[in-house]
């Protein structure tokens, strides 16, 4: 049984862990860098240990010296960079300690893209044509004429949009060959990639939460949709997927649980899938933790992903059953990042000056932030996530809107304008959409003036929370939460 939890992870996620373990009755240690002194995971937590990692196997040293320090029990990577690391999971077991998330063996399975095909197969599930290029440019240019053209070059041990490359060409094999290994040994430590045939954008990324335990049982928890992507990252997904008929959304859950059994998975993962026009379906990789989108699956099935991932973890059984889950209504998340959306989406960085959290029912924010915290350039630029369900697409979307008109975080840009556009497009709204959505997507100069609006009326705000820092106690606001969406000057001035 589990009753100290070490967390190896960051903002959200790492609150998300905390909330669960206090009804639990789990006590909690948040690991954590000097950048996130005050932050509110690690306020949050029962005990606290800075660390200084620098990388990855430096990190694990420190995660494992901080765990014996707090003689806790187990550690919970969340979806930190540790969570797929194999390597990780095998030295918290070694030094005694329980890894929440699958058993070593699954991560390496899962995390290498190569060896996911083949279970896909073994299991009868359909993958995309490619394979192994070998090492030498002939051999590899040999196979992608073979595959056909455009093709893909991925990283066998990618993920989260890097490694990965689409060449149109074979005068352009070469160089796309060279970027994609030097990405993927300086991103994941290992150079190998794998050719697939590139299946174009008019196709639908959709994927399959599984939960598996120590004793063999697997279930299911629905689909998402994850078809809204920029630059190969998730924006937006909602569950169940949209789109989809009764019998083609069986079919990839049984493909799930079936590649899942494959693996003898035993913790909370995702099997993605690409779907095409006609329904033909392909198996493209499994990520053996738990994921950004998991709060829409908790909303549509009532069940608490976190909880049954420590439960599973410390040995327990799966209490549930697959008739046992019922899916109710329609549930929607949107990432609210530090991006800048006029220079390209790129992240941004700077200290929240005000923050006020949208309310309502079917309503839920996940948050990494508050007033008065920095949001470090070295991070992932992921603050919070709104998730809103209701009883029907359709209300969700119309919920949203106005839970986004509610969100306010000052201090830098975010993608909160992108958001709105995003709601009013009718491929959107009707739920026809895929992953051409965001081909050659630009904010339109509109929504770019509101956004300098915002960012005058930030800029404003920052200063005069500057000049009262002193008479003031640290993290709070010059103007509340309350006036910011009540009084109607504010509220235009930060809208737009």
């Amino acid at each position: 049984m589990i009753r100290r939890l070490l967390l190896c992870c960051r903002g959200e996620i790492a609150l998300r862990f905390i909330r669960t373990c206090r009804l639990m009755g789990v006590e909690t240690v948040a690991a954590y860098p000097a950048e996130d002194d005050g932050h509110p995971y690690v306020l949050a937590a029962d005990q606290r240990f800075p660390i200084e990692a620098a990388s990855a196997g430096s990190a694990m040293a420190e995660v494992l010296q901080v765990a014996r320090l707090a003689r806790v029990d187990a550690i919970a990577p969340g979806y930190g960079p540790l969570a797929e690391n194999a390597e990780f999971a095998a030295a918290c077991a070694e030094a005694g300690f329980i890894f929440v998330g699958p058993r070593p063996e699954a991560i390496r399975q899962s995390g290498d893209k190569l060896r996911a095909r083949e279970a896909a197969c073994l299991a009868g599930v359909p993958v995309i044509p490619g394979g192994h290029p070998g090492d030498g440019l002939e051999q590899s240019l040999d196979l992608a004429r073979e595959i056909g053209f455009p093709v893909l070059i991925k990283a066998v041990m990618g993920g989260g949009g890097r490694g990965i490359r689409v060449v149109e060409a074979p005068e352009a094999f070469a160089g796309a060959l060279d970027e994609v290994r030097s990405e993927a040994l300086s991103a994941f430590g290992c150079g190998d990639v794998y050719l697939e045939r590139f299946l174009g954008t008019a196709i639908r990324h959709i994927e399959v939460q599984v939960l598996g335990d120590k004793h063999g049982n697997v279930l299911h928890l629905g689909d998402r949709g994850c078809s809204v992507q920029r630059r190969r990252q998730k924006l937006v997904e909602e569950a169940p997927a949209p789109g989809l008929d009764a019998a083609l959304r069986n079919e990839l859950r049984l493909a799930a649980l079936a590649i899942a059994r494959q693996l003898g998975y035993d913790s909370a993962g995702t099997v993605e899938f690409l779907v095409a026009g006609d329904g033909r379906f392909y198996f493209i990789e499994m990520n053996a933790r738990i994921q950004v989108e998991h709060p829409v699956t908790e909303a549509i099935t009532g069940i608490d992903l976190v909880e049954q991932m420590i439960h599973v973890a410390g040995g327990g059984r799966l209490s549930l059953r697959q008739d046992d889950i019922e899916f109710r209504g329609h549930a929607v998340e949107f990432r609210l990042c530090a991006e800048d959306p006029r220079n390209q989406f790129f992240p941004a960085a700077g200290r929240v000056a005000s923050y006020a959290v949208p309310e309502g029912e079917g309503v839920r924010l996940d948050s990494g932030v508050a007033s008065g915290v920095a949001q470090s350039p070295r991070f992932d630029s992921l603050c919070a996530k709104l998730i809103v369900h209701q009883s029907s697409r359709e209300r969700a979307l119309a919920r949203a809107s106005h839970a986004l008109g509610e969100f306010r975080l000052f201090g830098f840009p975010t993608n909160v304008p992108f958001h709105h556009w995003l709601l009013e497009q009718p491929q959107f709204r009707d739920g026809s959409y895929d992953l051409s959505l965001l081909e050659d997507f630009e904010l339109p100069p509109e929504r770019l003036h509101a956004v300098d609006r915002r960012a005058v009326f930030a800029a404003a705000l920052a200063t005069a929370l500057a000049g009262v820092a002193g008479r003031r106690p640290e993290g709070s606001a010059a103007v509340s939460g309350w006036k910011l969406r009540n009084d109607p000057l504010l509220a235009a001035g930060a809208r737009g």
